[in-house]
C-alpha cells in the first residue's frame, strides 16, 4: 500500500484506521445506549411523579370537601363515595379511604388501619407506582378540626 506521496506505507499500519474507527464506533455506541437508558429512567420517574402529584391533588381536594361538609353538619358519604371513584380512575390500581384514625401513617390499600380514635380525620391513597398490579405507594392527609 502507498500513501499519497508514493512511499509505501508499513504492513502493520495498514488497518489501524479501521480498528480505530471500529472502537470509537464501539464508544459511542455503548455511550448512547447509555443515554438512552438514563431517558427511560427519566421517563418512569416523571410518570412517578405525576402519580405523586394526582394523589396530592386529589388528598387536598377530599379535606376541603370534608371541612365544608363537616361545618355545615352534612354527611359526607356519598362525596367520598364519588372520590374513591375518581381515585380507582386517575391513578394505577389507586385505592382511597377516608377515616378517624390516630396512627394515620400505618395500613395497607387491602388493610388502611383505621382506629377510629381521635378527631383527626385520614385521607390514605394508595397506587402502584411499579406496575405490578400491588397498590404500594401511599399519599397521606390529615385533616384536623
Amino acid at each position: 500500500m502507498e500513501s499519497s506521496r508514493g512511499k509505501a506505507l508499513p504492513a502493520s499500519s495498514a488497518g489501524a484506521s479501521l480498528i480505530e474507527v471500529l472502537v470509537a464506533l464501539s464508544i459511542l455506541s455503548l455511550g448512547l445506549a447509555g443515554l438512552s437508558a438514563m431517558q427511560l429512567a427519566t421517563l418512569e420517574y416523571l410518570g412517578s411523579v405525576v402519580y405523586q402529584s394526582r394523589a396530592s391533588l386529589h388528598g387536598g381536594d377530599m379535606a376541603e370537601t370534608l371541612r365544608g361538609k363537616i361545618s355545615n353538619g352534612e354527611s359526607a358519604a356519598g362525596a367520598i363515595t364519588q372520590w374513591q371513584e375518581t381515585i380507582g380512575a386517575v391513578l394505577p390500581a389507586g385505592r382511597a379511604v377516608v377515616c378517624v384514625d390516630s396512627t394515620p401513617q400505618d395500613g395497607a390499600a387491602d388493610l388502611p388501619s383505621c382506629d377510629g380514635v381521635g378527631a383527626a380525620w385520614a385521607i390514605k391513597i394508595w397506587w402502584d407506582d411499579d406496575r405490578d398490579e400491588n397498590p404500594e405507594r401511599m399519599q397521606l392527609t390529615v385533616l384536623r378540626p
